[in-house]
C-alpha cells in the first residue's frame, strides 16, 4: 500500500477515489483547519484538518460545494 501523503491546495482539480457513476471533477476551494490548545500541562496549539472544501458545477450549471475527507479524494 502506498503510504505517501497527498496534500491538497486551493485550485487543485480532484475527484472521488471511489468509482461512482456521474461523479464530477471538482476544484479545491480551500483546506479549512481549526486550532486546538493542548490539554494538561502541555498548552501547545495544534492545527487540525477539518477536511477539503471543494466546488463543482452540475450538468445544469448549478454551483455545488461540499467538504470531503482528504482520504476520499485523488488528484486528477
Amino acid at each position: 500500500m502506498n503510504d505517501r501523503k497527498t496534500y491538497f491546495h486551493a485550485g487543485d482539480i480532484v475527484k472521488l477515489k471511489q468509482e461512482i457513476p456521474n461523479s464530477p471533477k471538482m476544484v479545491v476551494k480551500g483546506v479549512p483547519k481549526t486550532r486546538r490548545v493542548g490539554e494538561g500541562k502541555s498548552q501547545e496549539t495544534k492545527n487540525i484538518l477539518l477536511g477539503v472544501r471543494c466546488f463543482w458545477f452540475t450538468d445544469a450549471g448549478l454551483y455545488q460545494e461540499q467538504t470531503f475527507n482528504s482520504k476520499d479524494l485523488i488528484q486528477c
